[in-house]
């Protein structure tokens, strides 16, 4: 056995590479992402080519996988050992951030492996998404956070929260991210969804409803009104390149033979 170096916690553990031939042991994890078969048959390809390289799956104390499911599976199916390496206490969070770090979990699977985890917040999440699946989780995400963007997940996404900024795409991947209005989500989403006669090719486009969540929460909007104009432009709403082009669209529309103009782009 080689010696390896630390963990990722701060609780010291002597780390070795062990080897399993009996691949019955080890244990697929909750809550975390389902394998891709085509990465699997990737592996089985490269295995029979090549053979197993030295490349540790982790594991826990209980044999669950932390990180390596695509490898064992692989392994698996061409009968060959697996080396491995035991993690002690590491559960679903520590794959979270060994993922996270590694950046090769989508939001998605984020939103899914800490809603069967049991995480409040991203069951709702779920929920609201499925249910307006014409959007895209970042929109979704956008909406259940009642911020005036669509890309809730960027990194230049801060927002002041209780009086501290925060990151909201960590605190999203962390597991800490919170639904703040759930009702004022759903209006919101209402709003959007009743633009689609008079905008179907892109009422639900990542830069529309950006804009439109800023045109919400603009005091001088109103949606009805909104509407009203677009009932007589039915035709004028079509895709712009930015929100800034958007904005200026909308408050064209919004302005329609109207005596008193209203600004909307500040």
């Amino acid at each position: 056995m080689n010696a390896m170096a630390r963990p990722m916690n701060t609780n010291v553990q002597e780390l070795r590479v062990n080897i399993a031939h009996d691949l019955s042991i080890f244990k697929f994890l909750d809550g975390n992402r389902p394998p891709n078969p085509q990465h699997i048959k990737r592996l089985i390809k490269s295995i029979k080519t090549y053979g197993m390289l030295i490349n540790p799956i982790l594991v826990n104390e209980k044999y669950e996988i932390i990180d390596g499911q695509h490898r064992y599976l692989a392994a698996k199916e061409v009968h060959c050992p697996v080396y491995y390496i035991i993690l002690r206490g590491y559960a679903l969070q520590q794959v979270h951030t060994l993922n996270m770090n590694q950046k090769n979990w989508t939001k998605t699977e984020f939103l899914h492996g800490y809603a069967n985890m049991g995480l409040e917040d991203y069951i709702v999440l779920r929920e609201f998404w499925y249910k307006h699946k014409w959007l895209n989780l970042g929109d979704a995400i956008a909406l259940c956070s009642n911020i005036s963007t669509s890309n809730a997940l960027s990194q230049k996404d801060r927002i002041f929260e209780n009086g501290k900024l925060e990151n909201r795409s960590n605190s999203f991947l962390e597991g800490t991210w919170k639904v703040r209005n759930l009702q004022l989500a759903e209006i919101n989403a209402m709003k959007l969804k009743s633009i689609e006669p008079y905008f179907p090719e892109g009422y639900n486009h990542i830069v529309f409803v950006g804009t439109m969540l800023m045109m919400f929460n603009n005091e001088n909007y109103n949606h009805q009104h909104f509407l009203n104009k677009l009932q007589i432009q039915p035709s004028r709403l079509v895709k712009q390149q930015n929100r800034e082009q958007y904005k200026l669209l909308i408050e064209d529309i919004y302005n329609y033979k109207s005596r008193n103009k209203v600004s909307l782009r500040y």
